[in-house]
């Protein structure tokens, strides 16, 4: 069975390691081949190394009605016949078109996953392109599909986006100082961090307030801000606004996330929308309590008090009062964390959500 895996792009971001997680899973196994097409990315290597092929087209589009998508459609139209193709999976609002063109022509099935959430325009209630079957990624995600888009809860699957918990592992002593070294991190603060594409829907802007106020409180905390994106000059200017340059590191985005989650005492994630959260995914992987915004999929990943804590969005005073209690109260992090991780190996793994998949991609 060859399943052909369409997306935007493989830059680093939750749709590529989504996608890297399938084929880490599958490809070669079950006697299932990937092929993904894309513009590329930085992650492309990564794929070719598991042996899978990658196609280029020209996706550098955010509109679903661009002409690039009709140029993609005519360079994988003959392709997908001569790879024997048995199921097209698209992942992003634009490749559902491209999809939805590519079944027409051959009268192979389609399927998309629905990685977040999607405005309500004309445009997608007009020309839905969700395909015979569409997989949710958290009960948040599912409830948007069918209340804003009124898609057939039949045709809805449930499959938590899964992360490969074996690249999360205890770091040696040295990674972690030369690390904090490389950053200029004080080797006598503890480290309060984020990992995410640096966009106002994140809500960095709120974990930089949180710093200002915890700062007024505390003077054992670094904060660590790992991404990019178009609000870096924002958030620079918001670190400038409140002082903050000497007790914020903003460093680029990094493929090691383990080592990097490693250095941190807590991980805060105060997004305003969020699809499912794989950053908290992650740090909860890597053993790092989280505080999080009560919002989307995050609370599918956090029972407040037990497996992390949840949080106002917006609401800085409240993300600066739980990353404090974190800091203090070790007993309770411990025991937050060890639930976590126990969570992560059974409902939250990439194995189980390969394996859902494979059996969707089956049934198609």
């Amino acid at each position: 069975m060859t399943i052909l895996l369409l997306a935007n792009h493989l830059n680093t971001g939750g749709i590529t390691a989504y996608l890297l997680g399938l084929c880490r899973c599958l490809h070669g196994r079950h006697e299932i081949r990937m092929v993904v097409a894309s513009r590329g990315g930085n992650c492309e290597k990564d794929f070719i190394l598991l042996g899978v092929t990658c196609l280029r087209v020209p996706l550098t589009t955010k509109c679903e009605v661009s002409p690039k998508v009709l140029w993609a459609y005519w360079k994988l139209g003959a392709l997908v016949r001569a790879l024997k193709v048995d199921v097209i999976h698209a992942n992003t609002r634009v490749t559902q078109v491209l999809a939805a063109l590519l079944s027409h022509r051959t009268g192979i099935p389609y399927m998309s996953t629905c990685h977040g959430y999607f405005k309500v325009r004309l445009s997608r209630l007009w020309l839905p392109c969700w395909g015979r079957k569409v997989i949710a990624i958290s009960e948040p995600v599912r409830r948007h599909l069918i209340e804003d888009f009124k898609v057939d809860p039949e045709r809805i699957v449930l499959i938590r986006h899964g992360i490969d918990l074996k690249r999360f592992r205890p770091h040696h002593p040295q990674e972690k100082t030369a690390l904090r070294r490389f950053w200029s991190i004080p080797e006598d603060k503890r480290v309060v961090g984020h990992i995410g594409r640096l966009s106002v829907v994140k809500g960095q802007v709120i974990f930089l307030e949180a710093a200002h106020m915890l700062l007024a409180r505390r003077h054992d905390v670094f904060f660590l801000l790992i991404g990019e994106g178009p609000e870096k000059a924002a958030l620079r200017a918001a670190m400038e606004r409140w002082g903050l340059e000497p007790h914020v590191r903003l460093v680029a985005a990094t493929k090691d996330t383990s080592l990097a989650l490693s250095l941190m005492d807590v991980f805060v994630m105060p997004s305003l929308e969020e699809g499912l959260g794989l950053s908290v995914l992650e740090a909860q992987a890597q053993g790092v309590p989280v505080v999080a915004s009560r919002v989307g999929g995050l609370r599918d990943i956090i029972e407040d008090g037990v497996t992390g804590r949840l949080v106002a969005p917006r609401d800085a005073g409240g993300f600066t009062e739980a990353v404090g209690r974190l800091l203090d109260d070790a007993a309770a992090a411990k025991s937050m964390c060890e639930e976590a991780q126990r969570r992560m190996r059974t409902t939250f793994s990439a194995e189980q959500m390969a394996e859902a998949t494979r059996a969707l991609y089956t049934t198609l």
